[in-house]
C-alpha cells in the first residue's frame, strides 16, 4: 500500500523515537520502517499497526504523495527520467532528453 511516507517521519520525530522504537511498538523490524520512510510502502498488516501505534486513522495515513527518495538512490534516476517524460508530456511542454540534470524546455502551442 501507498503511504505518506512524510507524514510517518513526522509523527515519529514529533514523539521523539528513533526507527528502532517505531518498529518495536508496530511489532515490525527496522528494516520495514526504513523501507516505509524512503518508498512510503507497507502491507496492510504494517498500516494496522501504525495506525494503531500512531492513535491515526488508515485514511490519514495512505496518500497520493510521492514517497521520499533521496538522491543516491539506485532507482533515482529512473523515476526521474519517468517524471521528466510522462509528467511534461500531460501539462504540455517538451523536455530535451539528452541532459537530466539541466533539461532545457520547449512549450508546445
Amino acid at each position: 500500500m501507498e503511504i505518506n511516507a512524510r507524514l510517518i517521519k513526522e509523527q515519529r520525530n514529533s514523539r521523539a523515537w528513533t526507527q528502532q522504537h517505531l518498529a518495536d511498538v508496530c511489532g515490525v523490524s527496522l528494516r520495514t520502517v526504513q523501507r516505509i520512510e524512503r518508498y512510503g510502502t507497507c502491507s496492510v498488516d504494517t498500516l494496522m499497526s501504525l495506525s494503531a501505534v500512531l492513535e491515526m486513522d488508515k485514511q490519514q495515513l495512505l496518500t497520493e504523495v510521492a514517497p521520499v527518495i533521496e538522491k543516491n538512490d539506485p532507482n533515482h534516476s529512473k523515476i526521474g527520467i519517468t517524471f521528466m517524460v510522462a509528467i511534461p508530456k500531460i501539462i504540455g511542454i517538451a523536455v530535451k532528453q539528452s541532459n537530466f540534470e539541466s533539461p532545457e524546455l520547449m512549450f508546445y502551442k
